[in-house]
């Protein structure tokens, strides 16, 4: 888990989501938008596991939490993928390396994503721990290896 929580920090770190109060042209704006989406399906993963964890009763609960999570993981590197093949090499892109407003927007993500991402870190190391509870399960075998899977396939994300 912790690995994965290092590739999440430095995977959020390389793209952008918008701000208010930064002037950007249009087509700047449409790839932070672009790059925003994906990342907002995982830090929704992220807090519905949260409250799921949380309100976990039993093993089943917990594979649940899990299996969603793992769906709505996956759902954001499909669609991450999706937007790094439509972008890569645009103009619009390129012309970010150079704009001010752009690196500004990006430094701000990348600060706000860190702080969301290191929020979650208890988040998984409950999931871990309730995992190891209720290991006898055959689901939470199931579970434990699809988790294994998802997280596998998170660090594959191309940046």
């Amino acid at each position: 888990m912790q690995s994965f929580l290092k590739f999440a920090v430095v995977a959020g770190l390389v793209f952008v989501v918008t701000r208010p109060g930064y002037a950007l042209d249009a087509d700047q704006k449409a790839v932070l938008d672009a790059y925003k989406k994906p990342w907002d399906i995982y830090l929704s993963a992220m807090q519905n596991l949260e409250n799921a964890i949380k309100a976990a009763n039993n093993g089943e609960d917990v594979v649940k939490a899990a299996d969603k999570f793992c769906d709505d993981a996956n759902r954001f590197v499909d669609e991450y993928n999706d937007v790094r093949e439509r972008f890569q090499g645009s103009d619009a892109l390129k012309s970010m390396d150079n704009d001010a407003d752009a690196k500004k927007n990006i430094q701000d993500f990348m600060t706000d994503l860190k702080k969301k991402i290191e929020a979650a870190k208890p988040t998984f190391d409950t999931l871990k721990s309730d995992l190891t509870k209720y290991a006898s399960s055959p689901e939470i075998k199931r579970v434990q290896n699809r988790l294994s899977s998802t997280m596998n396939r998170i660090q594959l994300v191309e940046l």
